[in-house]
């Protein structure tokens, strides 16, 4: 494995508009890299292949920011940052990273790298930034936004409209509820008693009012025949009914409330002397006809009861008045922590509604804006824009995508440049060999024709020297030798001289057949070269136009 020099304190250089791009698997083994990040680095391709990335890793970069990188990426988020790499010599530079995961079929494949220049003030920012971190970890940030997204964003907030719904509707029918409660207790624990009060008092006085009548009556009135004053029955069971009528009435303020308690028990006392010690005893003395016995007892018994009895009624009446004047109060504090409470429940959940609407709006509206103007940024042909990787949610997964895939465009751009530069190179080296074919071909195709032309002369010469020949042969045969062995020796050398005569020609003519087929090869090689070179040139013209397409992205204002 190449191992690179020590680190050193001198800086290369990134040029501008460059673009480093290179590939890794699951493991960080580099799989591919562009010329741009070979000519850098200063390792060959060879060498960048099937060794880890770490290998122009340099050793004052912090480990928290390759966790952090990894982090993100095993999450399937795009991570961008500043990185301090390392030449094979030992030098240094700066370059402004982007790394995405390679996506195929919903499953991670490897890992691309795209990056550029860093800028001097970013340089700068990211040496004091790494210089601190040392061995901390990166924060990173997590928003609630960011754990719910839109989905959950709704749902949470349709849920805390519902709670904040129902705990309204609670704390009003709440409200209702212990509003029913005091007007039930004011009325059964402090207005029937008053009432049951105000009937006792009546009772006291009606019973006064009888006992008189009965005293009048005793006094002012003819007796009857049996002896009785006239309507003392009748007094007498009226004063019988009104003592029964107390009694009753007394048993009704069993009910009241306990706050009462004590005064009803004094009433209850005061009432009970005052029917069986005084009102029984007055019906009695009465029924007895004892009418001095009715004057004392009405004197020194039934009047003061009956006083001991009214000052209990009103020392009982005066505590369930203040008994309901304190549950008038309880009750008004009671209403006014329930007003204090939905007024703080409204203004809270107004608060929330405006902080979650500013959080939605900053962590969700904003990122999903800024990728329809990156999408449009991209449809427009600018590939060279800031990537923003903010957003949180659904938005921030848009953003992310987005960010990918103008990643992923611009490797493509870089390798269509790439390939375009290839073939225009190949299609130059190409043209110009086949430029040198045709001229050869035109230099083979006039030898070959002045060699035909040759062969064609020399076919009539062999044609005229056969002719010949076999004429010479006929005189031979036509005339006597003077000697039969001369004369049939010349008739043997003239058949053979015009023999190979006629041998020569046809040969020569073959060989003529065979240079014009040579020459029509010549003439169709030729012109399968100049059908090459227009492909040659017709391909030339295909990687211009990529070269445009590829200004078209790397350069969208001139484009526009």
């Amino acid at each position: 494995m190449t191992q690179n020099l020590t680190a050193t304190t001198r800086e290369t250089e990134v040029p501008p508009g460059v673009k480093l791009i290179s590939k890794t698997d699951l493991q960080g083994v580099i799989t591919s890299a562009n010329e741009a990040l070979i000519d850098v680095c200063g390792y060959t391709l060879e060498e960048l292949q099937h060794s880890q990335h770490s290998i122009v890793r340099h050793p004052d970069m912090p480990a928290a920011v390759f966790a952090e990188m990894w982090a993100a990426l095993k999450r399937g988020h795009l991570w961008r940052g500043l990185l301090k790499n390392r030449c094979k010599d030992g030098s240094y530079f700066w370059v402004d990273a982007s790394v995405a995961p390679i996506t195929r079929h919903d499953r991670v494949t490897g890992y691309i790298a795209v990056c550029k220049r860093a800028s001097a003030n970013a340089v700068a920012e990211a040496e004091a930034r790494y210089a601190s971190l040392a061995s901390k970890p990166v924060p990173r940030r997590t928003s609630l936004a960011y754990r719910l997204g839109v989905r959950g964003g709704m749902r949470a907030g349709s849920l805390f409209v519902a709670v904040l719904m129902l705990a309204g509707g609670a704390l009003g029918m709440g409200g209702l509820t212990l509003a029913d409660r005091t007007f039930s207790r004011l009325y059964h624990g402090q207005l029937e008693p008053v009432a049951t009060i105000g009937a006792i008092e009546s009772g006291l006085h009606e019973s006064r009012a009888t006992m008189l009548e009965i005293r009048l009556a005793r006094k002012g009135e003819a007796p009857t025949a049996d002896g009785k004053p006239p309507r003392l029955e009748a007094q007498i069971a009226k004063l019988r009914s009104s003592r029964d009528e107390i009694l009753q009435l007394l048993d009704q303020l069993k009910d009241t409330t306990e706050e009462v308690a004590q005064q009803k028990e004094w009433l209850a006392q005061a009432l009970t002397y005052y029917t069986n010690d005084g009102l029984l005893r007055v019906e009695l003395a009465a029924a007895r006809e004892d009418a001095v016995q009715v004057d004392q007892l009405v004197a020194q018994r039934v009047l003061p009861l009956e006083q001991q009895a009214i000052a209990a009624a009103a020392e009982l009446r005066y505590a369930l008045l203040n008994a309901a004047k304190a549950e008038y109060n309880d009750a008004l504090e009671r209403n006014a922590r329930i007003r204090y409470f939905a007024a703080a429940g409204i203004l809270l959940g107004l608060l929330v509604l405006a902080v979650v609407g500013h959080l939605f709006i900053r962590s969700i509206v904003e990122p999903l804006n800024a990728s329809i103007r990156r999408l449009n940024r991209i449809a427009q042909g600018d590939l060279q824009g800031e990537m923003d990787l903010s957003g949180t949610g659904e938005a921030g997964q848009l953003n992310h995508a987005a960010a990918v895939m103008q990643l992923h465009l611009k490797v493509m751009i870089d390798e269509i440049t790439v390939s375009a530069r290839r073939i225009h190179r190949h299609c130059a080296t190409l043209n110009t060999t086949l430029y040198g074919v045709t001229e050869h071909s035109e230099e083979q195709h006039e030898r070959v024709y002045g060699a035909i032309a040759a062969l064609d002369a020399v076919m009539v010469e062999a044609s005229g020297l056969s002719t010949r020949a076999e004429h010479l042969l006929q005189l031979a045969s036509q005339q006597e030798a003077p000697g039969a062995a001369t004369g049939v020796q010349l008739v043997q050398d003239a058949r053979e001289l015009a023999t190979a005569t006629r041998l020569a020609a046809f040969g020569t003519e073959e060989v003529a057949r065979s240079m014009h087929q040579v020459a029509e090869l010549i003439v169709e090689n030729r012109g399968e070269a100049q059908r090459a070179w227009q492909a040659s040139e017709a391909l030339k013209q295909t990687a211009g136009e990529l070269k445009l397409l590829v200004d078209y992205f790397e350069l969208p204002a001139a484009a526009t």
